[in-house]
């Protein structure tokens, strides 16, 4: 899998218009925060790294093929951008001071039941970009684009399970009898499942912190689960080795 976004910074230092400073950045902003003067589409359209986001004449951010959009609202700063609830993308969003922005490559993202997406956990080669915007910027009583801040990220784990990782196995270790339950634990928070039943007679059912599984016949099969907490996922594996 390629890299979600790769930093080009070669284009925005030959235009004059990037600054990473250590003046620029300010207590909370993450490792390898970049500083850029966006001009719109009007006047000069600096993109936004490799990820082709550009602010159009109307003052809103817009992005083609190459990634979403999730506008957070009002934030507290860079450091403050998080893909906690990932859940309306869109593909262009109005450029606000103080507002934060979380852009993904559309095939990072897996929907859930409820609705709401995201990205795996475990692959570094899949990360997302924070986006926080400074100010407008300004040329008279015009605005000519903003200035903006970002960061490439990482998906946190949030204490899910390792992505690929085997997490419950029914035998004779654990299995005696058919409609006998066995339970896994979820982590805390924002939470959701999604069980891959293929077929089988197997039951899942969320009992508060975990998820309980029975047998409805006997058999023998591995089985897909997701795991989503706030904006990210794992896949994991449920082990079926009927007792004999």
């Amino acid at each position: 899998m390629k890299k979600i976004f790769l930093p080009l910074f070669l284009a925005a230092l030959v235009s004059g218009m990037f600054s990473c400073s250590d003046d620029d950045k300010v207590p909370g902003d993450p490792e390898g925060t970049v500083t850029l003067n966006m001009l719109d589409e009007q006047n000069g359209k600096t993109l936004l790294d490799d990820s082709g986001i550009y602010i159009d004449k109307a003052q809103n951010f817009v992005c083609g093929n190459n990634c979403v959009l999730f506008a957070l609202g009002k934030v507290g700063g860079l450091g403050a951008v998080a893909p906690k609830s990932l859940e309306t993308a869109a593909s262009m969003a109005a450029v606000q001071a103080g507002h934060g922005y979380v852009a993904v490559r559309p095939g990072a993202l897996m929907s859930f039941p409820s609705g709401k997406q995201a990205m795996p956990i475990g692959n570094r080669e899949v990360n997302y970009l924070k986006i926080y915007v400074v100010s407008p910027l300004s040329e008279g009583d015009k605005t000519i684009g903003a200035a903006v801040k970002y960061a490439a990220a990482v998906p946190e784990t949030y204490k899910l399970p390792e992505y690929g990782s085997t997490v419950l196995r029914i035998d004779d270790s654990n299995y005696d009898h058919l409609e006998q339950k066995v339970s896994l634990s979820l982590p805390g928070g924002d939470t959701e499942y999604d069980f891959i039943d293929d077929g089988y007679g197997i039951r899942c059912e969320r009992e508060g912190g975990k998820l309980v599984f029975w047998l409805e016949d006997w058999f023998s099969h591995k089985f897909d689960l997701y795991l989503r907490t706030q904006g990210s996922y794992t896949k994991v594996y449920v082990d079926v080795d009927a007792p004999l």
